[in-house]
């Protein structure tokens, strides 16, 4: 009997567990939806910043960032990390910031070395992110997932009425270097995959650090 009970205490503990962790999911994926709510109605608001690197065709990558002034006095800022020469969206971020916050992360933005920022037309914005992001998905590299939320930033944005031409890759080429976060697995899945889509000689890559990553093992 004394066994019966403990069984059923441990069942009872662990029916508890499995309640608390799918409240937790579910809960998860409430504020998923609320963040995703807010983040559609910035996409009306006032543009405050649109800024570009100057170099971004000559580096090949580099942070696309947008900024719009909130109705009750906020920013929202999206900053995505474009690889024209190849992977398309990379990474993304976005945030929602007080004003007093705002001045500080702009000094943060143009104090880059890497990044040497200009203004842009913010038509020009959208159209070279979606066409990288295009590009980058012909060769079969999807954006980075937070690019979901981060694109909503463009909003009523137009990018069809930039008239500016934008030419991805490198030498008529998908031209990949790795980053500081690529591991040797990601870039072996890289090259595979530019191996399938491009062919050999169809493109070409750089690797940074380290030593050179085949495409067999």
């Amino acid at each position: 009997m004394a066994l019966d009970q403990k069984a059923l205490q441990k069942k009872r503990a662990k029916r508890d567990k499995k309640r608390q962790q799918t409240k937790g999911k579910s809960g998860g994926m409430a504020g998923a939806l609320s963040v995703a709510r807010e983040w559609a109605r910035v996409g009306q608001a006032p543009i405050a910043d649109v800024l570009v690197p100057s170099n971004l065709f000559e580096q090949g990558i580099g942070t696309v960032w947008l900024s719009r002034h909130l109705p009750d006095g906020r920013y929202a800022i999206a900053g995505i990390l474009v690889d024209v020469f190849c992977l398309g969206v990379k990474n993304a971020l976005y945030k929602i910031c007080e004003a007093s916050e705002y001045p500080e992360i702009l000094a943060r933005i143009h104090s880059n070395p890497a990044e040497s920022m200009e203004r842009q037309h913010p038509s020009c914005a959208r159209k070279l992110v979606e066409e990288a992001l295009v590009y980058a998905k012909d060769l079969g590299f999807e954006p980075h997932a937070d690019y979901r939320i981060a694109r909503l930033i463009f909003g009523d944005i137009e990018g069809h009425a930039c008239p500016a031409s934008f030419l991805f890759g490198k030498n008529g080429k998908p031209f990949y270097v790795n980053g500081p976060n690529d591991t040797p697995a990601i870039q072996r899945r890289i090259l595979k995959q530019l191996e399938r889509r491009c062919g050999p000689g169809g493109y070409d890559y750089l690797m940074m650090v380290g030593d050179p990553v085949k495409l067999s093992g």
